[in-house]
């Protein structure tokens, strides 16, 4: 009887880490897979059901590329296709739909699958949810990229953006015109009304300034009370155009009557010729020095 106890119990140890493993795969919210040699899924964990709306049937016998974003899920495949030929894929990062439709950006590990002769009969592994991480990069992101205040590009944005812009002016054969903006007598709002009423006159200003332009325009707070535009123009005489709505969407602004505080601004204008280029800082500093001279003279 002795004996029948202790085979009982060694039986009992040599399956526990078997349960083990099992409770593991079950409970956790790791998302494990296994896939044949054609992508397709032939095992999937509890967890894809719980975190993305998924039943595991709807997912069993097909790819893993059928449930991506299309440019992720080519990537997906060309890091599976190197895992078949024995190359274990850490750390790929792709991004695949719940079923909801929600964008889940994922992290995946992946090492091929043995069958007891050593050949690959297809590849196991983990994926783990970095969706949030991603959101915060991208906050983060935003926030180096923008003023805070206005919510505008800053003045370093701005600069690489421009760069791209000035591609684009060479390939569609259009002139960029820069555009710069100041308010007039910002440090009397301050003094008069108040650092809050300077604040909102900013705000209000880049608030003019995204009326007027398009989404394709590049719109950026240079500091202080400056702001600075590029936009792709078919001909010069466009800033006589932008610089009559610009003036029209202030005259709308100011007619308000409830308007503690009236917005004036300057404007100076240059562009950029692709026949003829010179660097963007060249043209940003004849735009700006343009500003300055409008504004003093209308102070005088």
């Amino acid at each position: 009887m002795g004996h029948n106890t202790n085979h009982k119990h060694t039986e009992e140890t040599s399956r526990e880490p078997e349960s083990i493993y099992r409770d593991i795969v079950v409970s956790t919210n790791t998302l494990i897979w296994r896939t044949d040699t054609e992508g397709r899924f032939t095992f999937l964990n509890p967890a894809w059901e719980k975190c993305y709306g998924y039943k595991t049937d709807e997912m069993l016998g097909k790819p893993f590329s059928d449930f991506q974003v299309p440019e992720a899920a080519e990537h997906y495949v060309n890091a599976f296709r190197n895992c078949l030929i024995g190359e274990p894929v850490i750390g790929h990062e792709t991004t695949y739909y719940a079923k909801d439709g929600t964008e889940i950006f994922l992290t995946i590990n992946m090492t091929p699958l043995y069958d007891s002769s050593q050949a690959i009969i297809g590849t196991q592994g983990t994926a783990f949810d970095i969706t949030e991480s991603r959101h915060a990069d991208e906050l983060l992101q935003y926030i180096s990229a923008k003023d805070e205040l206005t919510g505008l590009y800053n003045l370093h944005t701005f600069m690489s953006m421009t760069e791209q812009q000035v591609k684009s002016a060479h390939r569609e054969k259009k002139q960029m015109l820069i555009i710069y903006a100041g308010i007039d007598g910002m440090q009397a709002i301050n003094d008069d009304s108040g650092r809050e009423a300077g604040d909102r006159a900013l705000i209000d200003a880049a608030g003019i300034l995204r009326k007027t332009f398009r989404e394709a325009d590049i719109l950026a707070r240079t500091g202080g009370d400056e702001f600075v535009i590029s936009t792709l123009v078919a001909s010069e005489d466009h800033d006589r155009l932008i610089l009559s709505r610009l003036k029209e969407n202030i005259d709308i602004y100011n007619a308000d009557a409830d308007r503690a505080v009236k917005l004036s601004m300057s404007f100076g204008t240059a562009f950029y010729n692709p026949v003829e280029p010179v660097s963007i800082k060249e043209v940003l500093s004849r735009a700006d020095e343009k500003m300055h001279d409008n504004k003093k003279s209308r102070k005088g």
